[in-house]
């Protein structure tokens, strides 16, 4: 459902087992500090932009898996660029007490095809911590508090935050939905 102008959410678009498989998996792997883009093709730790950790996997069958159940709930064209389905980049986010991603916009992906991300898609893989909503800065300063299971896709061009958790630990998966050249 959109919420607000290019914000959609959807309410347990996957199982709660899922998604704690998924927590499991990662805390097995173990994450990483994670970066920010800093133009040019670089990146760079900025503790006061971004302090949380992260898991960076390609992963062809989840793209295709969670596209499937997300597909129906976004739009099929933005701007006359048709949507093929997820990028296999996936990110696994874990903020801690403390941890936030200040304001910031999403960067794109471009494949060599000429395919381009357009919008943001992330999934809550928990609840049952305090702070960590997705706030927007936009006409109706949008608030989404998370939910386990539950999808948020947006634009890229919108000004977001990950607001800090103050107890507790947050886990998200984040992709990108990808469009025709």
């Amino acid at each position: 459902m959109e919420i607000s102008n290019g914000i959609w959410v959807v309410n347990n678009l996957l199982p709660a087992e899922k998604c704690r498989e998924w927590i499991d998996w990662c805390e097995s792997i173990g994450f990483d500090e994670a970066p920010i883009n800093v133009g040019y093709g670089k990146t760079a730790v900025r503790k006061d932009v971004r302090n949380n950790s992260r898991i960076m996997v390609d992963n062809k069958a989840l793209a295709s898996e969670i596209w499937e159940a997300a597909e129906e709930h976004l739009p099929k064209y933005i701007e006359g660029r048709i949507a093929l389905g997820l990028n296999e980049r996936f990110r696994f986010y874990r903020y801690e007490p403390g941890q936030k991603f200040a304001y910031h916009l999403d960067g794109y992906f471009q494949r060599q095809n000429g395919e381009r991300s357009r919008l943001t898609l992330m999934i809550y893989l928990n609840e049952g911590f305090t702070g960590g909503e997705t706030a927007f800065r936009n006409d109706e300063n949008t608030i989404v508090t998370p939910e386990t299971g539950m999808m948020l896709a947006f634009d890229h061009l919108h000004l977001h935050e990950g607001a800090e958790v103050t107890k507790g630990i947050k886990y998200v998966l984040r992709s990108d939905v990808m469009f025709s050249g």
